[in-house]
């Protein structure tokens, strides 16, 4: 995968003077980063034993997990898979989704992943007891046809132990977002048959060779002290909208905090150059720019050799279009000074995931340091949470009292 960084107005020196402060090379080893921490041979293969049994009686899984216990695996399975029905997300608690779901399941042949880290997320456990539910009323044994994962030791083990089902662990030292390598992102992808070898050989190659993401922490961080505050991620692919929901997560709540943080915006070309490109080109000079280009598609629709309208299009592929759209693009930010990161990738598969997801969570923990938060935890979230669980509560008690 090739980094380009354009227009980015500073000069090699700054972004080394920028990761001398920090260190940043020695911040990239498990104790500053457990993520980058990546499963051992004999980890997968009892990841891979568990999926088999899921497999022997179901046909499509359904991950039931919210933010970052769900969005790698979604991301993942939206760009290589092109959202093909063997994996289904439960991920809001929306009556709606939960009764559409529900109701286009083949149950005798679905199975379900359970995932929170606490064992104890609101949303998660409200559709777990939902599904489990509509299996005893189906007659149908959870056992051999659902998984618990989560932290060691959490309320889902326990549960899990109680129904006979699989838990399978996630270290605790590796939050939620940061999670897509571990069993949370490895079920759902050996599941739909995604290559996990892959996925990893692109974590690790980056790893190896952490220059790229080290350089665009130090970019956005420049740019965040020159002002930039909002940072913009637009693939020019429809199946990495995923993605952004995932990046979205990943910087917002890792960098969100006492004050400080940098605004993630998603957009999707090229169908937001239909709605927000405006603002990009003679808006405020207050973002910094994060395009995606895929070089290579499996299918590539070719014009006839007659078109209506526009002749010139004749005999094109649509990925010339495409090409002709992300180049103008970049032409018309650089007319206007914007400043941007290109990222070419060579198609859209597990190991360029990979390498892009271990690109982002390394170099977001390297902005945490320079900009003096720390990038892990989400303590501000947890106020919302805690207040919802009390209405709850509350109301519960109040019934119980009518009654």
């Amino acid at each position: 995968m090739k980094v380009k960084f354009e227009l980015s107005h500073f000069p090699e020196k700054s972004y080394e003077e920028v990761l001398e402060e920090v260190e940043a090379r020695k911040l990239v080893n498990p104790e500053e980063m457990p993520f980058s921490k990546l499963p051992c041979e004999e980890e997968l293969l009892k990841i891979k034993r568990e999926v088999k049994r899921l497999k022997e009686k179901s046909d499509s899984l359904v991950v039931v997990g919210m933010g970052g216990s769900s969005r790698g695996a979604k991301a993942l399975h939206e760009a290589v898979g092109k959202r093909d029905e063997k994996l289904k997300f439960l991920d809001n608690v929306d009556p709606n989704l939960i009764s559409k779901t529900f109701n286009e399941l083949n149950w005798e042949r679905s199975s379900f992943a359970f995932i929170s880290k606490s064992g104890r997320t609101l949303e998660t456990v409200t559709v777990m007891n939902l599904v489990l539910d509509q299996l005893k009323k189906r007659g149908l044994s959870p056992q051999g046809r659902t998984v618990f994962i989560g932290d060691p030791g959490n309320s889902f083990q326990q549960l899990a132990r109680e129904l006979g089902s699989a838990f399978i662990p996630i270290p605790k030292e590796v939050g939620g977002r940061f999670s897509v390598f571990t069993a949370v992102g490895l079920v759902p992808a050996i599941f739909a048959g995604y290559s996990v070898e892959k996925l990893l050989e692109g974590a690790f190659d980056l790893l190896e060779t952490p220059l790229p993401a080290l350089y665009l922490a130090a970019a956005k961080y420049l740019h965040y002290q020159a002002g930039r505050k909002i940072s913009v991620v637009m693939p020019y692919s429809s199946y990495m909208a995923e993605f952004t929901e995932w990046y979205v997560q990943l910087w917002a709540e890792s960098l969100g905090k006492e004050g400080k943080g940098q605004t993630p915006l998603k957009a999707v070309g090229t169908a937001s150059q239909h709605a927000i490109l405006q603002l990009f080109m003679d808006g405020p000079d207050d973002k910094f720019f994060q395009l995606f280009f895929v070089k290579h598609y499996a299918e590539d629709p070719k014009l006839p050799q007659e078109c209506y309208i526009l002749p010139f299009l004749a005999g094109k592929k649509v990925s010339e279009v495409m090409e002709a759209e992300f180049k103008g693009t970049v032409h018309a930010l650089k007319s206007r000074n914007r400043h941007m990161v290109i990222f070419e990738m060579e198609e859209l598969s597990e190991y360029q995931m990979g390498y892009l997801f271990m690109g982002y969570m390394v170099a977001v923990v390297v902005m945490g340091k320079l900009l003096g938060v720390n990038p892990y935890g989400q303590p501000a979230v947890e106020i919302g949470k805690k207040v919802a669980i009390e209405e709850l509560r509350r109301e519960s008690n109040d019934e119980g009292g009518m009654q």
